[in-house]
């Protein structure tokens, strides 16, 4: 009897095994389909369930309009999912060691050491992914001829600069009045010219949905509300508008708060007006419902004296796909 009652015990607890096992399975089996955008959704979008609902209507334009895109969404999920396994596998170890009335503690530090580490190492590589600044330049307008030093202090690293940046002492040139600079071997620049990878986590939750077409119109209506002189947002517009003109929709949103957290400048003699502007921008196949933003957050003073202007930007890649593919 008691031999029996014994059989059925094990018979029991192999089912509720197999039960456990099989929901670790079919875990497993969403997290290689879903988990990829799941986790880049929230991520990237953390303010709202609407993004996320909208994060994977992109997902979907995304396979509708690439094709191709099929293949590299199946490698991330893959990758995604080997990264995983380890801690799947704890799961159903934890699990097991439960029902099994064994000790379980080495097994919950081993699970809590692989989710830490899991979260660090998507933390860090979702930190760089969203990290190239391009093309930030540098106007510096004295109110009399100045030599003037210049000193970037990024959370990140410098990618190209001209004329070169020297890491330890910055850019010394002369600058005058009109903006012209002159270096020591008398070379003369229209601005300092930077680009690097930068930490930089976007402040997407306010911005401005703009029509590919308009979006000329809309850049010169908007940067010189920013501050900028007709000729800076001409080389600005001339920059960034051939890469959005094409597209159906441009979502722009301008960071201050964001971008200044992990570049700050150094200018000595320290100026009396600073303007800086940077504009983190993704193309969209339809419109997007984002809320306007306060140009009072981003608007700068009225220029008086040594006035240093800075412009730059990112692409934002908020497809589901352009994170191994940029």
């Amino acid at each position: 009897m008691d031999h029996e009652d014994t059989k059925e015990i094990n018979e029991s607890t192999r089912r509720t095994l197999k039960k456990w096992k099989t929901a670790v399975i079919v875990y497993g089996i969403f997290l290689f389909f879903f988990g990829p955008p799941i986790i880049i959704a929230v991520m990237a979008m953390p303010w709202s369930f609407n993004d996320l609902l909208n994060f994977f209507k992109m997902a979907y334009e995304d396979f509708t309009t690439f094709p191709d895109s099929i293949i590299r969404y199946l490698i991330m999920c893959l990758l995604a999912f080997l990264f995983s396994l380890p801690r799947l596998i704890v799961i159903y170890l934890f699990i097991k060691a439960l029902i099994l009335n064994r000790k379980t503690a080495a097994k919950v530090i081993i699970y809590i050491v692989i989710v830490v580490i899991e979260i660090s190492v998507i933390w860090c590589f979702y930190s760089y992914y969203l990290a190239r600044a391009r093309k930030p330049i540098i106007y510096l307008y004295p109110e009399t001829r100045t030599e003037v030093n210049v000193k970037l202090d990024i959370n990140g690293r410098l990618v190209t600069t001209y004329p070169a940046y020297d890491t330890e002492k910055g850019w010394k040139v002369t600058a005058d009045p009109d903006g012209t600079l002159t270096d020591k071997k008398g070379r003369k620049y229209s601005y300092l010219y930077w680009e690097g990878d930068i930490s930089l986590i976007p402040d997407l939750s306010k911005g401005y949905c703009v029509k590919g077409e308009d979006t000329a119109q809309f850049l010169e209506s908007i940067l010189g509300k920013l501050g900028l002189t007709d000729k800076e947002a001409d080389d600005f517009i001339t920059f960034w508008l051939p890469e959005m003109a094409g597209n159906k929709y441009n979502v722009i949103s301008f960071q201050t708060t964001a971008y200044e957290e992990v570049a700050s400048l150094k200018v000595n003699p320290k100026p009396d007006t600073v303007i800086r502007i940077n504009m983190l921008w993704y193309a969209s196949n339809s419109y997007v419902d984002i809320k306007p933003q306060d140009l009072n957050d981003v608007e700068h003073p009225e220029r008086k004296g040594f006035t240093v202007v800075e412009w730059g930007g990112e692409e934002y890649k908020k497809g589901v796909f352009n994170i191994l593919f940029k």
